[in-house]
């Protein structure tokens, strides 16, 4: 697929700066494994599982990452169609070639604008741990929520996680890591709790449920 990213917010632009392929080769170790269980408190294999329950035969995945979930997937089919969907280019690398495998089709694109996709071509999307990484509160989030209910059949499923700011409980090392995350320019959620999300996500699916698990919202949704 071609380039889409249209015109890129530089807090967008300065939070992908995290993504460098030194860094992505520590992600999963690092970020999915320690400060998901002790500073987030919402382990990975709760996401691991996430997937599996919600992963359909024609799959979007928006900001992949290492492929990590994806690549531990158990998919309802032996030959599940992939698209990956990221702004950074070293994350749609390291992922595709993660999942080779699967084939799957890449997608270089900004999440604040039209998504390059067609209409009700999925089955499932996922946004695991990005929207904490989107700048703008639920409102400006919300656009992309129609995007994604634009591009799922009906009756498909959104499915995710995002590290939250507001409304959760915290402990002295969530908030102080919380907040390097925010000096660094790495998270942009400032202000989101979960009713915010809630609220986003019922504007634009006729179903939805939002769990709160430690400083992380685990969400779902159907179109």
């Amino acid at each position: 697929m071609p380039d889409h990213p249209g015109v890129i917010d530089p807090l967008i632009q300065r939070a992908q700066q995290a993504y460098t392929p030194a860094r992505l080769a520590v992600y999963d170790a690092l970020v999915l494994g320690l400060f998901c269980s002790l500073v987030w408190r919402c382990p990975r294999r709760s996401m691991v599982r996430l997937y599996e329950r919600a992963a359909g035969a024609a799959h979007l995945d928006i900001g992949p990452g290492t492929g990590y979930f994806l690549d531990r997937c158990r998919f309802p089919v032996p030959d599940p169609r992939i698209t990956l969907l990221d702004l950074s280019a070293e994350c749609l690398q390291a992922s595709a070639r993660r999942l080779a495998r699967y084939r799957p089709r890449t997608c270089r694109a900004n999440l604040l604008e039209p998504l390059p996709l067609p209409s009700g071509h999925f089955d499932s999307v996922a946004m695991n741990l990005v929207l904490h990484t989107v700048p703008g509160g639920w409102d400006a989030k919300g656009v992309v929520f129609g995007e994604v209910a634009r591009v799922l059949r009906p009756g498909g499923t959104l499915f995710g996680t995002t590290v939250l700011a507001e409304g959760v409980r915290m402990n002295a090392l969530t908030r102080r890591l919380l907040a390097e995350q925010h000096r660094r320019g790495n998270f942009q959620n400032q202000g989101d709790g979960p009713d915010g999300l809630a609220r986003a996500l019922r504007e634009h699916f006729p179903v939805s449920r939002v769990v709160v698990r430690g400083s992380v919202a685990v969400f779902r949704a159907t179109a």
